[in-house]
């Protein structure tokens, strides 16, 4: 398990699928850092191959190198999409797994966190993401929600132990 995300961390931000708005992603790093967060931007994320936010192999590459960055306590998706299921069978599960942080998102988001649950037993987090709900104004209520998370699982555990 991972620990909540707290203020003074950095989250790392990663295009795995399509490509992000870019005045969304400049939201949702506002939106972070006002937080308390620093951000760490994946180095090809501003890359565009189609409608992919890069090749195969540069969306891989980031993820690869925000697991294996020390500082990146989790890995926000800046959207979802279509395009992760491409990168599955490349991931470095072995890098993963010596370096676990959840990744966060959904959509298409959600075949990255089932193949790293599958591979290395590490879980992730369905969330908000960067250049979609942070970028454009986040609900209260899944404001909230997400950024408690750690202590509603506690108070989960506590009731029903």
């Amino acid at each position: 398990m991972f620990t909540k995300l707290v203020p003074g961390t950095t989250i790392g931000i990663s295009s795995p699928a399509w490509i992000p708005l870019k005045e969304r992603v400049a939201n949702g790093i506002k939106y972070l850092e006002e937080k308390g967060f620093k951000v760490k931007i994946s180095k090809n994320i501003n890359n565009q191959y189609g409608y992919f936010a890069g090749t195969d192999e540069e969306r891989l590459e980031d993820l690869h190198d925000l697991f294996a960055d020390k500082e990146v306590s989790a890995i926000l998706a800046t959207r979802g999409g279509w395009g992760t299921l491409r990168m599955l069978h490349k991931l470095d599960f072995e890098l993963i797994k010596k370096n676990p942080k959840p990744v966060i998102g959904y959509s298409d988001i959600t075949s990255l966190q089932l193949a790293i649950l599958t591979k290395t037993g590490l879980g992730s987090l369905s969330g908000p993401m960067l250049a979609v709900e942070m970028g454009k104004g986040i609900k209260e209520f899944t404001e909230n929600h997400f950024w408690n998370y750690s202590d509603r699982k506690k108070r989960i555990t506590m009731e029903t132990s």
